[in-house]
């Protein structure tokens, strides 16, 4: 078996939606994937629960909630090869996960790839991880470019990528697991740091695998899932060693994502500058033309006024 895609849900509507998406992402023969998923909703709502896909889904394991933990669990039970980490919320783009799979597969020095990701707005919402001063991360071009600009953002090998859809070898993951010291998220962040200094590999985010990805449809709806202090540190912490101890050729990669991302806030600059200006010069002709009919309305009104008086003296 080539790919296991390893999900956690608790919603049943967003898996089916996913897994039906997977009809178009991939190509693959249908003994060649299987779907794990560690559910954590209820009995009945497990019920509904309806695979549309040709690939078998697997309720692996159920237990409580907690994303890393959930996914090390599914990874010693996959089959696959490859192992396609994924949330519930994603819908798969046509060829998203055969273009994932085939550039982890294309050179050995790649040992993570992550994808590009929108929002229901068709706005950009992930095209790789950053870091800044304070050595927090961050989502490049967060909802700052839409969607029409996909074609802008090469592959490339980036510092980190969202865990939000992922492709790694299964040895390696089983090599190097998730942190489960986190309780809500950076697990992803700190996976991308062990790929490349402890496997000496390289993370890339791959431009033709997209989707669309409802950021925390599940997680904003439980108050233990929101975004906490600890795990802020210990990223930090992580972050700040990995980029300490990094090679020549890993700080090269973290200048090249930050002068491609500085050339697309640029881009995004000149184009609301552009906006700016037009609508700017839209104002001014519409209070031209509104200064040029009040003058008009006054010269009618005055050759009315003279009129009548005219009339009145004859």
């Amino acid at each position: 078996m080539q790919v296991s895609i390893l999900v956690v849900s608790r919603t049943p509507e967003l898996l089916n939606r996913f897994c039906a998406s997977l009809n178009q992402a991939s190509e693959l023969h249908p003994m060649e994937m299987e779907i794990l998923c560690s559910w954590n909703g209820t009995d009945a709502e497990e019920t509904q629960i309806h695979n549309t896909s040709r690939y078998d889904l697997h309720i692996a394991q159920r237990v409580p909630y907690h994303f890393s933990g959930n996914m090390n669990g599914l990874a010693a039970k996959a089959g696959g090869d490859v192992l396609m980490i994924a949330n519930d919320d994603l819908i798969l783009d046509a060829g998203c996960v055969d273009a994932g799979f085939n550039l982890l597969n294309s050179n050995p020095e790649i040992g993570l790839v992550g994808a590009l990701l929108r929002d229901q707005y068709d706005l950009i919402s992930h095209a790789g991880i950053n870091f800044d001063l304070r050595c927090s991360s961050y989502h490049l071009l967060d909802r700052l470019m839409s969607s029409s600009k996909l074609s802008d953002i090469p592959s490339a090998p980036v510092g980190a990528v969202t865990g939000a859809l992922q492709w790694i070898a299964r040895q390696d993951f089983l090599e190097h697991p998730f942190n489960t010291a986190y309780r809500v998220c950076g697990e992803d962040v700190e996976l991308c740091m062990d790929v490349q200094q402890r496997l000496k590999k390289q993370v890339w985010l791959c431009a033709e695998a997209s989707a669309v990805h409802e950021a925390e449809t599940t997680r904003s709806q439980d108050e233990n899932q929101a975004g906490n202090s600890e795990d802020q540190i210990r990223l930090r912490a992580r972050v700040k060693t990995f980029i300490d101890q990094a090679s020549k050729k890993q700080l090269k990669i973290l200048l090249m994502q930050q002068q491609r991302e500085s050339m697309h806030l640029r881009d995004v600059v000149t184009d609301q500058t552009g906006q700016l200006e037009i609508q700017e010069t839209l104002n001014i002709e519409r209070k031209e033309r509104a200064e040029q009919e009040k003058v008009l309305l006054d010269l009618r009104e005055e050759r009315l006024r003279l009129k009548q008086q005219l009339e009145l003296a004859g």
